[in-house]
């Protein structure tokens, strides 16, 4: 029988709810980590407040995507208009956890990676999209983190767990599998992440980015990326390896670069305009996961 005997639509709605408070939490993440003072960077015994009024917020009103909703976006205390990023940030969160099995066989020790990283890259996307920071706090321990998960498969190379696929069909997926593996919507593996693949990532994604930055600050006189980018490189590396890693860097620079100069050219800043890099390595991440091979040929065939 499956890990969880639930076919996925139904996995879904069990799940979903529990995205939702992963949401909620993420948002209280994304507003604390980057704040100076230690105290206010408490995100475990400290009660949610307004960020405005300080008032603590009452439970019934904390209640993710609904508690936003009943307030129609503001404060009950001081009428502080709550930013539309907190609705998003729950939904996207209910949205990873509900619809993850759908991509990864639900169970597996690869799922539990895909959503551990999801969640980072939420929370890493939206304090460099507001604060142009990204919290050593989440980045160090991923680092480890993307190390440790790819020793299981050592220990364990032909576990099996059973997972709903498309229809009433079973399927059977590696258990501690570090690579992609078909689950209902994703059908294909692809190249397992080793512990060397691991370090390599780990090392290559803080020295490459370093290396760019050293020639860049050469010519431009300035840094052309922050310590937080090299340090998400290589959480990224040791997570997914090191060559999806330097994909997530070219991709995210192309992102940035589409963005950026546009901007350079109406706002006429002389090269100098601060983008949050982040932000693109983030959205370049999933492109690279899935679709990398296949960006990858497809150059190939351009350029031969």
């Amino acid at each position: 029988m499956p890990f969880l005997d639930l076919p996925p639509w139904i996995l879904s709605l069990f799940l979903t709810p529990f995205g939702l408070l992963l949401g909620s939490f993420s948002n209280v993440l994304i507003h604390r980590l980057p704040q100076e003072a230690p105290e206010d960077r408490n995100v475990v015994t400290k009660a949610s407040h307004c960020p405005s009024c300080k008032a603590k917020i009452k439970p019934w009103h904390n209640v993710p995507l609904f508690g936003w909703l009943w307030l129609r976006g503001k404060c009950a205390a001081c009428g502080w208009r709550i930013p539309f990023r907190y609705p998003l940030v729950e939904l996207l969160g209910g949205l990873i956890l509900g619809g993850a099995h759908w991509l990864f066989p639900f169970g597996t020790l690869i799922w539990l990676k895909a959503v551990i990283c999801a969640y980072a890259l939420l929370v890493l996307f939206f304090t460099d999209f507001t604060e142009m920071i990204l919290p050593d706090a989440i980045q160090f321990p991923l680092m480890v983190l993307g190390v440790l998960c790819a020793l299981p498969q050592l220990a364990w190379p032909e576990t099996l767990v059973k997972a709903w696929g498309r229809g009433d069909t079973l399927i059977q997926a590696l258990a501690f599998h570090n690579g992609l593996q078909p689950a209902p919507a994703y059908h294909g593996f692809e190249p397992t992440v080793t512990w060397q693949a691991s370090l390599l990532g780990l090392a290559i994604g803080y020295g490459a980015p370093a290396l760019l930055n050293l020639v860049y600050k050469a010519i431009r006189k300035t840094d052309g990326l922050g310590m937080g980018d090299f340090k998400m490189l290589a959480w990224l590396g040791a997570f997914w390896g090191w060559a999806p890693m330097l994909g997530v860097l070219f991709l995210g620079a192309g992102l940035g670069a589409a963005v950026g100069l546009p901007l350079m050219l109406t706002r006429r800043s002389g090269g100098q305009t601060m983008l949050p890099f982040g932000c693109f390595l983030a959205l370049a991440t999933p492109m690279v996961v899935f679709f990398g091979r296949a960006l990858w040929l497809g150059y190939l065939g351009v350029v031969g």
